[in-house]
């Protein structure tokens, strides 16, 4: 069970620190915490696991979103007709 625990925590450390890159000392101990929720139970690592995949989800739908060019970005855009100048 103990080797079981040990690759678990190492694969959710390594993952959480991966996602968090950029943030330090706080995804250094965001990774930590994770991997022992995740390891103390099975709703633990259900709910880390759960997590993971949803900032995984909303990390591709931003960049998704961010791939668009902006001249088809802006679809709600009514066309208003130019006044027309009276000469008198």
């Amino acid at each position: 069970m103990s080797l079981i625990r040990n690759i678990i925590t190492a694969g959710v450390g390594n993952e959480v620190r991966k996602r968090g890159e950029g943030n330090g000392l706080l995804g250094f101990g965001l990774g930590v915490m994770a991997a022992r929720i995740a390891t103390r139970s099975i709703p633990g690592a259900l709910l880390v696991g759960g997590a993971m995949v949803a900032k995984a989800l909303y990390d591709r739908s931003k960049e998704e979103a961010a791939d668009v060019p902006a001249s088809e970005a802006i679809i709600d855009v009514e066309g208003k007709p130019v006044p027309e100048e009276s000469s008198h």
